[in-house]
């Protein structure tokens, strides 16, 4: 990258909903809280032109994840202009591809716990040690309309999945 410039971090990132209160209150009983309500707000008109889109609309919010100043943003939003239609139903959710948030976690077995209780439904209790991957555990729920929700916490001092111990085809 050039010296007069670089990318810092990933501000927010997006995902769409088919109900906009129903999705809000899945992520914030997940532990998202809420930034900037924007559900009423006409959004201007540069905002479909940075999109390339004719027309941009929609029912949002911003949500953050963390305490630090640089936390993790969502942007909720439930399109309007133009209108989403929503994940694709026609396949059993199983053969679907899943669109996946993947959420670094601190002590995974207490905030499944927490979550449960709070009723959150995962798909399966979370999983065993795994040394050599130098995954601690990982556990996985859905939102309202299907996203993938995945919790995941490696082992100290590992900072993502040590693949290299996997079988290649």
């Amino acid at each position: 990258m050039p010296e007069s410039w670089a990318f810092e971090s990933i501000f927010h990132f997006t995902v769409s909903a088919s109900n906009f209160e129903r999705s809000l209150a899945f992520y914030q009983r997940l532990g998202f809280q809420l930034l900037r309500d924007n559900r009423d707000i006409v959004w201007p008109d540069f905002v479909a032109e940075n999109f390339g889109m004719r027309r941009a609309q929609g029912r949002g919010a911003l949500l953050a994840l963390g305490p630090e100043p640089h936390h993790v943003r969502l942007d909720l939003i439930e399109w309007l202009e133009p209108r989403w239609e929503g994940p694709r139903t026609d396949l059993p959710i199983g053969e679907r591809v899943p669109r996946i948030i993947a959420i670094r976690t601190r002590n995974l077995r207490a905030a499944w716990a927490e979550l449960c209780a709070r009723g959150i439904e995962f798909i399966r209790p979370p999983r065993d040690p795994d040394p050599a991957l130098g995954i601690e555990s990982v556990v996985c729920c859905r939102d309202p309309d299907g996203n993938l929700i995945e919790l995941i916490e490696y082992m100290p001092g590992v900072l993502g999945s040590r693949i290299e111990h996997l079988t290649k085809r």
